[in-house]
Order: C-alpha cells, then structure tokens, then sequence
C-alpha cells in the first residue's frame, strides 16, 4: 500500500535528503542523541534484546541504542538507499531494510521488537498510508513493549508543501496533539513521559512562516499496555 508521496520519497526524495544532510557520521549528533538520553532511565530496567527504528536514516542512533540499553540486534527501515548502503557500513549489529513502514514486505525479516523509535518521520507520511504505517508499528512492539516517538506537537492542523521540492505535491503533516495519539487512542498503550520543546529553543526554524505554537514538538515513551 504506497501512493505518489511515499513512492516520491522512496525514489527520490530520501536520497537527495541524505545529499543535502551530510554531517561527520562518526559521530552521533547531539539532537539525535538525546532522544534516547532522556527516556533511559525509565528503559534501562527493562529487557531490551531488539529494536526497530523507522526512518532510521544511516542507523546512527539505532546502533547507539543498541549500545545504550544492552540490545542483541536493531532493525532499521529508510527510504533512502543511500543511507542504507553507508550505515550497513558502519554498524553490522543493525539490520538496514531499504523500504518504507506502510509496506507488509519491509517487515518480513523483522520479529516483534522491544522498543521502537520514530523520529520526526510521520508528519512525512501520506495521510492515505497513516493508518497503515501505524498498525504495521504497532504489530512489531511486543506487548509490555515501549514506543518513542518525536513528533510536531501544535495547536492546530497544519500541511505545508516540502519546501525543497517544487515540482511535486509532497507535504508534511502537523497534527493536533501530534501522532502520539494515534497510538494512545486505542486504549492500548500508556503515557510513561514527555517533554515538549520548540523549534526556537534548537533553531531549527529558520522558515519566516515561524509559529510558536505551528513549530512546537513532543518527546514521548509510551508503553504498550491497556489502560
């Protein structure tokens, strides 16, 4: 199940993302890094032997949570073949899968995982495969398992075109109390922590649309548990 958005960036756009955002892979950038840092305390306890990140880019910070929390093995789904190619360099105890999370096949060599991680992937996502890509999520945490998510968190709907590509209809999506409640709205897993920060507070807006609320985003560790 794939639409013109996400075949656009399985053929095209992945790749030039990763052209356009080189940096010294060897080391893991900061921003990436305390994704993790922030939720490991309330990890460290656990059983972590597997963990699936979507949109794992070269799987820098797959590898490093690997390391962090004592996992046997990550597995790692990015559109951008480029990517793959050079983090299947780097890290062999990640299993790179170049394809996308709303395809059943990407899946195949994938067991049920410990912990996944999605960072800033689903407001790229086409809203006709959301839905998709979030039950294919869910089907590979184990149950007591435990999801962090990055996500835009603002006070209204918002879908801005990609600015770097013109010749295309390909948007990014910001919802109201971000994609974190597609999960929580099953019933089916609890709010474990959260932070809340804003583009300003990183700089990564640079955009003169600038909204603080627009560019407002939440970290979240969920775990997979009835309420």
């Amino acid at each position: 199940m794939k639409n013109h958005q996400d075949n656009f960036y399985l053929d095209k756009e992945a790749n030039d993302f990763f052209d356009r955002n080189q940096y010294d892979f060897s080391k893991l950038p900061d921003k990436k890094k305390e994704l993790i840092d922030k939720f490991h305390s309330q990890l460290r306890n656990f059983n972590i032997d597997n963990i699936l990140e979507i949109g794992c880019h070269i799987g820098d910070l797959l590898n490093y949570s690997v390391d962090l929390l004592n996992s046997k093995k990550g597995y790692g789904i990015e559109p951008s073949s480029k990517a793959v190619l050079e983090g299947t360099k780097r890290f062999p105890n990640c299993n790179l899968i170049n394809s996308i999370a709303c395809d059943d096949i990407a899946f195949n060599e994938i067991p049920k995982c410990d912990l996944a991680i999605v960072n800033d992937v689903f407001c790229w996502v086409s809203r006709k495969t959301i839905l998709k890509t979030v039950a294919n999520i869910d089907e590979h945490i184990k149950e007591d398992g435990h999801i962090i998510i990055r996500d835009f968190y603002p006070n209204k709907n918002v879908r801005n075109k990609n600015k770097h590509i013109t010749d295309q209809d390909v948007y990014c999506h910001k919802i109201v109390g971000s994609h974190v409640d597609l999960f929580l709205q099953t019933g089916n897993y609890q709010l474990i922590s959260s932070s809340v920060f804003t583009d300003s507070d990183y700089n990564l807006s640079k955009t003169k649309e600038f909204s603080l609320l627009e560019n407002r985003w939440i970290d979240v560790l969920l775990q997979k548990k009835w309420n």
